[in-house]
């Protein structure tokens, strides 16, 4: 991922185009020399010189040609380094991308003894999601975004006309808490789902502080987890704006896409928009370095 490397292979390629266009060169200029010396000798008449006219015309051409082909060579020489940067590219930051995650998963392993400490079937949730640390801290940041919609949806649905739009809903708690290991929070909704089918809004209504409590409990627990591992779900620039995980990744994959079918200037825009969210110091600086290697690159 070296431009020395690029400006090898051009200069190798120009060479060529030069050797051959001076062996042309070379050929009309003997022939040129070897009918003027026959003119001079008599061997042939004068008039033989006209037949030289066309090397008037053959000479710009022949330098047009050159050019072109000198450009060729650079486009090919640029398609060639760039190729095998995207090679390169892809292996640095396939080596520095799983750092992040391995470090915050092992990190994660001894934080969530905290859950367990404070109620939440930690050991029960992590066998129901394959032993998926990542997966957790995923839902774990999904359940924080949401729970105030929780509390505020169930509680505008608890009325007569509406419980079984409430027991749909406490369904969906039951669910994310039960993923989560929330089991105080999983019986209790449960138990608002059931009653909210039974149609007993006065039940509902009398135990709707315990499930408000234990919504709150949850937050604050999951809350004091993930600010432990200062978890973030999206990367922020410097003007505040977001960019999930998720699309930043997919932002990557199409930069490396880009660079492959040598469209440098979308991988170049996409570059210095992924620079812009720094996920890591290293693969921001890895991806600054394939910036700068575009740009020597280009510079040819």
């Amino acid at each position: 991922m070296n431009c020395n490397d690029n400006h090898i292979i051009f200069d190798e390629l120009k060479s060529l185009v030069d050797r051959s266009a001076l062996i042309w060169l070379t050929i009309m200029a003997g022939a040129a020399l070897m009918i003027g010396l026959l003119c001079l000798a008599g061997a042939l008449p004068t008039a033989a010189l006209w037949s030289l006219v066309w090397l008037v015309p053959t000479v710009p051409a022949l330098w047009l040609v050159v050019c072109r082909y000198h450009k060729k060579a650079r486009t090919l020489a640029q398609k060639q380094q760039i190729s095998i940067m995207a090679y390169h590219a892809r292996q640095v930051l396939g080596q520095l991308l799983p750092q992040v995650p391995d470090t915050m998963i092992s990190d994660s392993r001894i934080k969530m003894r905290y859950l367990a400490r404070h109620g939440i079937d930690i050991d029960a949730a992590m066998t129901r999601l394959g032993q998926n640390t990542e997966k957790y801290n995923e839902l774990a940041m999904a359940f924080l975004k949401i729970s105030d919609k929780y509390e505020d949806t169930l509680y505008d649905l608890m009325q007569r006309d509406t419980l079984m739009q409430y027991g749909a809903y406490a369904h969906v708690l039951r669910v994310r808490a039960n993923e989560l290991g929330i089991v105080n929070l999983t019986d209790t909704a449960f138990f608002h789902e059931m009653e909210a089918y039974a149609g007993d809004l006065d039940t509902i209504r009398n135990n709707w502080k315990k499930l408000s409590f234990e919504l709150d409990e949850a937050y604050s627990i999951l809350s004091e987890y993930v600010k432990s591992l200062d978890l973030k779900d999206d990367a922020i620039d410097k003007d505040g704006n977001h960019m999930s995980f998720r699309k930043w990744g997919e932002q990557l994959q199409k930069a490396f896409e880009a660079l492959e079918t040598y469209d440098t200037q979308k991988a170049r825009t996409i570059l210095n928009e992924l620079v812009r969210f720094p996920i890591d110091s290293d693969i921001t600086q890895a991806l600054k370095g394939i910036l700068s290697n575009i740009d020597e690159m280009m510079a040819v």
